[in-house]
Formats: structure tokens, sequence, C-alpha cells
């Protein structure tokens, strides 16, 4: 008979027994109530789109409140397929308009009227899949070459996965807001 060597039995072992995988990855409650609140956002959308999403009560000191104005609803997906729409946002926040690249938010509800973070970046345009069977689907996100007479460069596209370590979606390969602009630079 042969004897299984100690990889083999921890192998089996680990197969019948959750005790051997890595750290488990957070439920997004436990992630939301190890997030502080002022990490956190209350989004407000318009009738016109605009749309703030500002800590609990900080409106004012907010970059992306209604008064400063510049931040627009960009799509609600599930990203979480949770049964709950999430909120994707565009922050207008440049003066090189539509060339420039457009700083793209991701939130997901908490339940208690609170979102967090899980999508951030400098693209053109994120694209989420029509149907999402699955929590945190891939995502592809577009780039365009900021620099003014190269408007029409091709875009760039970028790959987005969620990382359940940083609970972000991440660029896979991370890559540079002026890599879209190629040799121009």
């Amino acid at each position: 008979m042969t004897r299984p060597t100690p990889w083999l039995a921890l192998a089996l072992l680990c197969g019948v027994a959750s005790s051997c995988s890595a750290a488990p990855a957070q439920t997004l409650q436990q992630h939301c109530a190890a997030t502080p609140i002022d990490d956190r956002v209350e989004i407000k959308v318009t009738e016109q789109g605009l749309l703030s999403a500002c800590p609990p009560d900080a409106d004012e000191d907010c970059i992306y409140s209604l008064t400063v104005g510049q931040t627009f609803a960009a799509g609600t997906p599930d990203l979480n397929a949770d049964g709950q729409p999430d909120q994707l946002v565009k922050h207008l926040g440049s003066s090189q308009g539509d060339v420039d690249a457009v700083h793209y938010l991701g939130f997901v509800q908490c339940g208690d009227g609170t979102a967090i973070k899980v999508l951030e970046g400098q693209f053109k345009e994120v694209i989420v899949p029509t149907r999402i069977p699955s929590a945190w689907p891939p995502l592809t996100a577009t780039r365009g070459c900021a620099v003014p007479g190269h408007e029409d460069a091709p875009l760039q596209q970028i790959k987005l996965t969620f990382d359940p370590g940083t609970y972000r979606y991440v660029e896979s390969p991370k890559q540079a807001p002026e890599s879209a602009c190629g040799e121009l630079r």
C-alpha cells in the first residue's frame, strides 16, 4: 500500500475542510462595517443626472457635491449581484473637455443608506456587461489621449478586475493615464 505524502494528505484535508484556505474574503456587509463613516458616501441624484457622492453631512467640503455640479450619474449596474443598483459616477473636473480622461468612480450600497467606493480611475468610459450573472464581473474601460490635437488617437482598452483583498476594481495590467498617447509624449 502506498503511503500518502504530507502534501497529499494536506491537499486531501483541505479539500474537505475550509480551515486550509487563504484568508476568507470579507462579505460586503463586513467590509462596509469596517470602513470608517467618513470613507462612505451618501448618493443623491437629481432629475438632470447631476449627482452628489459625499460622506454623510459633508456636502459643503466635498468635490463630488451637487453644489460643484461636475459629477454625473453614469449607470446603475448591480456590480455585486445583490439585487440592489450600484452607482457609476463621472466627475468632469478637467478644463480640457471630452478629450481628457474623465474621473470615473464606482460605488456599491452598504444597505444603511451609505455606499463604498470600489472603482476609481481616469477613463473615457467604463463598460459593464449588459447581463451580470455573478458578483464582481470583469469590466472594460477606455482611455483617450489628452494631448491637444490628438483627439482621434485610438482609444486604449483596459481590463478591470475585482480584487477581493482590497475590495476594489484594479487595472490588469496597471497602466499610467499618459500611456494612452503612446509615442506622442
